[in-house]
């Protein structure tokens, strides 16, 4: 199908309005055509149909309906109501009787779901499954290439990968410290002494002001960036009846736009105006050898950055916070307290509520996986929530135990290392900020700890991210002693810490 040359006009000039179409996969977003379809797969195989393939073109929306749907089948084999809010607050435990039976499901449509632990690291970590051989994100952006690194295989994701990897090494990443901190006391204190919404009161406004900081958005810019990021994150993954479409289009179009005039402003600036604490947009601006980089790969790298860092931020605090306060005698505060054991309660809550739900690969050979054939261009769902909770490896797998990570191996098999972050060559970059930020955050909090109130919790109705969308929490008193100041100047890695953050900017004078 080619590309409408309504939408390309509108992707090079700075026409405001676009036609709504459901979303992508994580960090890919649509602005299809009317006439916009659904990925067509072959009859009982779960492979894509010849004529799905795209030469360059747009394709269909709801390029996640194969694996939405291949949820659905898992769900009813499994006797479980995917709709059901029981079943969205606690979707695991339905998936412990599948796991019993055995590691490899074959769904009716042909896909493969993965759920034992074993045969999810085996996909995600060999070779023979990756993302050549199926269609399955073939979906593009205004023109933009239908695949961020994280659907690709070697070369370009070992090249796009590379580019990106320099820029979270350990040392960058610890500059960041501070500024979570800040952030972290900043929202604490905005919020005390009154009821609110954790999600929305804290763990939305940090992660978002992290990313930011790791993009580089200047600090004039955030208020408008973090209201249209958050509606192109939340129309990601979530059912079309839950989202304002023509909002979140809206939101998409400019978006975009920020990426490509500031990607922009930095070529015609020229490599040797680049500041030292120029963020990543910045940075990737141009390749390592000087020269400009594709504008096209540069939006959809940082729309995945953002989409895979917000949301996965978003749960892992939510779910912290949940899970610690609901500990008995507040034993949980005092191991989040602790500096020794703080990084065991963060692995056991990324443990317990993997925030990725699915990494979609496809056999880029025919192959085998737990006995079971699995042809070339087979969809393979490893289900890492399952993986991450199954009895085979994890002792008391649904039950939040930290300690478990303090054990040393010698001594049990529950130490074994969780999947949330991926395994293999797609190994999360981000992980080490994510833990970064859960360990700063988390030690601001358990000083003066919010309490989960008798209310109602939503979830996420998304399919590749789950996370609490609203947890109820009673904030206590102010903090004794001085407000919070931005880290000095040149502490940070990325950007200036010192703009406003949403909500708490008028709170630390």
């Amino acid at each position: 199908m080619a590309a409408s040359p309504t939408i390309a006009w509108a992707f090079m000039s700075d026409q405001r309005t676009v036609t709504p179409c459901r979303n992508a996969f994580m960090g890919v977003f649509l602005f299809p055509p009317a006439r916009c379809r659904l990925p067509e797969t072959t009859r009982g195989t779960g492979r894509p149909s010849p004529r799905s393939a795209t030469k360059g073109g747009f394709v269909a929306a709801h390029a996640d309906e194969p694996i939405r749907l291949a949820v659905g089948e898992l769900a009813r084999f499994l006797g479980a109501d995917v709709d059901d809010p029981a079943f969205l607050a606690d979707p695991h435990r339905c998936l412990t009787p599948g796991i019993r039976e055995k590691s490899v499901h074959r769904l009716p449509g042909g896909a493969l779901a993965v759920l034992g632990y074993t045969a999810c690291a085996e996909v995600l970590r060999d070779t023979r499954f990756g993302h050549g051989a199926s269609e399955l994100y073939e979906t593009t952006l205004l023109g933009l290439p239908a695949r961020s690194f994280l659907q690709l295989d070697a070369p370009g994701h070992t090249r796009l990968r590379g580019q990106v990897a320099r820029h979270f090494t350990a040392r960058r990443v610890r500059a960041l410290a501070e500024n979570v901190g800040y952030y972290s006391t900043a929202l604490v204190r905005e919020h005390a002494g009154r009821p609110g919404d954790f999600v929305a009161d804290f763990a939305e406004p940090l992660a978002m002001s992290v990313i930011s900081d790791v993009l580089g958005v200047p600090p004039e810019d955030r208020p408008a960036f973090h209201h249209d990021a958050r509606l192109v994150v939340r129309g990601l993954d979530q059912p079309a009846r839950a989202m304002d479409e023509q909002a979140v289009a809206q939101a998409r179009f400019r978006f975009v736009r920020f990426f490509r005039r500031r990607a922009q402003a930095r070529r015609q600036a020229g490599t040797r105006h680049r500041a030292p604490r120029d963020g990543l947009l910045d940075a990737l601006s141009h390749r390592p050898d000087g020269s400009p980089a594709d504008i096209r790969e540069l939006v959809t790298t940082c729309s995945l950055l953002l989409s895979a860092g917000y949301d996965t931020t978003v749960s892992l605090l939510s779910h912290a916070v949940a899970e610690l306060g609901g500990a008995p005698s507040g034993q949980g505060w005092a191991l989040a307290r602790d500096p020794q054991t703080v990084g065991a309660v963060v692995e056991e809550v990324l443990r317990l509520h993997s925030p990725v739900q699915i990494a979609p690969r496809a056999a880029v050979r025919d192959a085998a996986l737990d006995g079971l054939p699995v042809a070339r261009g087979t969809i393979v769902l490893p289900l890492l929530p399952a993986a991450n909770r199954d009895p085979d490896i994890f002792d008391s797998p649904h039950i939040f135990r930290p300690r478990r990570y303090l054990t040393p191996a010698a001594q049990g098999r529950s130490t074994a290392r969780h999947l949330a972050f991926g395994a293999g060559a797609h190994f999360c970059l981000g992980a080490a900020l994510a833990r970064l930020t859960a360990h700063s955050a988390l030690a601001v909090l358990a000083a003066c700890p919010p309490r989960p109130r008798d209310a109602p919790r939503t979830y996420s109705e998304g399919v590749v991210v789950r996370g609490l969308r609203s947890l109820p929490v009673t904030w206590p008193h102010r903090p004794t002693g001085r407000p919070p100041h931005p880290p000095a100047d040149g502490a940070a890695a990325y950007a200036e810490p010192s703009c406003p953050i949403p909500h708490a900017q008028r709170s630390v004078t």
